[in-house]
């Protein structure tokens, strides 16, 4: 993923920041904050160690802090991850992942934005053959998110082509959602 993203990607909403050494150590933090995982993620089982090199290093993954720009708050963080589903190398679904911190900043379009925002500029690449995001049932503000930033719902994981494997999606019903480059 060499070159893709170096600089921040922005709207009239919200600005994504590629992780680097001034904002890692905020990364880190809400990563391990329960409060800010919110009632449907987990703190990893990561050193602050670890994380910094996921964050700053990871070659499948593209880290950022999501901020506010009416004021530069920072809310979150966000990240794209590249899968290749099909026999093509050339082929990229990518997965998005968000976390919004304070639980005060969740429903008011935030998250809606980091996606749509994000969404369009991977699916402007050449590679990309879809974007996706799965949530967990029980996460209908996530899902309202994913469809107000143009996402459609495909339906319980697992799924015949997005074949991810995280311990989680057996722990819980997850819905999938796409937007493939034709949408």
């Amino acid at each position: 993923m060499e070159g893709l993203a170096t600089r921040p990607l922005g709207d009239n909403v919200v600005t994504l920041e590629p992780a680097d050494t001034t904002n890692v150590d905020l990364l880190v933090q809400w990563t391990l904050d329960p409060i800010a995982q919110g009632p449907h993620k987990q703190a990893p089982d990561m050193t602050e160690d670890a994380l910094r090199i996921l964050f700053l290093a990871n070659q499948e993954r593209r880290y950022f802090l999501i901020r506010r720009n009416a004021d530069e708050h920072p809310l979150g963080r966000f990240y794209w991850r590249a899968w290749r589903f099909t026999e093509s190398p050339k082929e990229i679904d990518w997965e998005l992942n968000i976390l919004l911190a304070n639980p005060l900043e969740r429903g008011k379009g935030y998250g809606a934005a980091v996606q749509r925002l994000a969404s369009d500029y991977l699916l402007a690449l050449p590679e990309t053959r879809s974007v996706f995001a799965f949530t967990f049932l029980a996460n209908v503000a996530e899902q309202r998110a994913l469809i107000k930033a143009g996402f459609r719902e495909e339906g319980l994981l697992p799924h015949s082509h997005y074949r991810v494997h995280r311990a989680e999606l057996s722990e819980l019903p997850c819905l999938l959602f796409i937007k493939p480059r034709c949408a």
